[in-house]
């Protein structure tokens, strides 16, 4: 069993539908971050496996970033051991989910397959000692970099895990050319807060701040 399955999304609804259409084990809570809620793909229905027992839908009121629902979902399910985290646009094969419950405590264990946070275990214990994802880094790109260079530093297993899935590859961008304009944007600016932790030798957890979270908006009418 999963004790939990989080599941951001900004857009491609179908593309949800069909990878919970995938989840073909035990599920205790899933829980779905609508990023996109306020758009206008906000009207949708999902089929959600008779495999799962509850499920939150939680539509946001403005995209909260992949950093941030990472982190939403550790905090929903503070007595967890593990948290387990997918993208919206994945297809687990058969017994793909089965191999991820095996996922450890105490490491960060992701796909074998690129890209390698597409599906991914965070254990109490990598929690704990590294902290969670750095906000800063908003809408998306280098909040994975940052974690695994963290979990290096401090020690946490880095386990890569043959999760056999199909994955479509930036969907998000793909689907939107102004999340693809925008995103040329943010991706400089996220790969200059990186490159200043290095420099730093920062491996702190970072932070949100309104500032940038303007500065980088996605939204369409900023």
């Amino acid at each position: 069993m999963l004790e939990n399955l989080i599941v951001p999304v900004l857009n491609r609804y179908d593309l949800l539908q069909k990878m919970l259409d995938s989840v073909d084990v035990p599920v205790r809570h899933l829980l779905i971050i609508d990023n996109g809620a306020s758009g206008v793909e906000n009207d949708i229905e999902l089929n959600v496996p008779e495999c799962v027992e509850h499920t939150t839908y939680l539509p946001m009121p403005a995209n909260l970033g992949v950093a941030a629902s990472w982190n939403l979902g550790v905090k929903s399910f503070p007595y967890d051991d593990r948290w387990f985290i997918v993208s919206n646009d994945v297809v687990f094969h058969p017994g793909a989910l089965e191999r991820l419950s095996e996922a450890r405590v105490d490491a960060i264990t992701l796909s074998s397959m690129f890209p390698h946070w597409q599906a991914f275990c965070l254990g109490y214990e990598a929690v704990r000692r590294v902290g969670l994802a750095d906000e800063a880094f908003f809408p998306a790109y280098f909040e994975d970099a940052d974690l695994d260079r963290r979990a290096q530093r401090y020690g946490v297993p880095i386990v890569q895990m043959q999760i056999p899935m199909t994955h479509e590859n930036s969907s998000t961008l793909k689907a939107d050319p102004h999340y693809k304009n925008r995103n040329a944007n943010t991706f400089v600016i996220n790969n200059r807060h990186y490159s200043n932790k290095v420099s730093n030798n920062d491996f702190t957890a970072g932070g949100w701040s309104v500032e940038r979270r303007r500065q980088n908006g996605w939204e369409r009418d900023r």
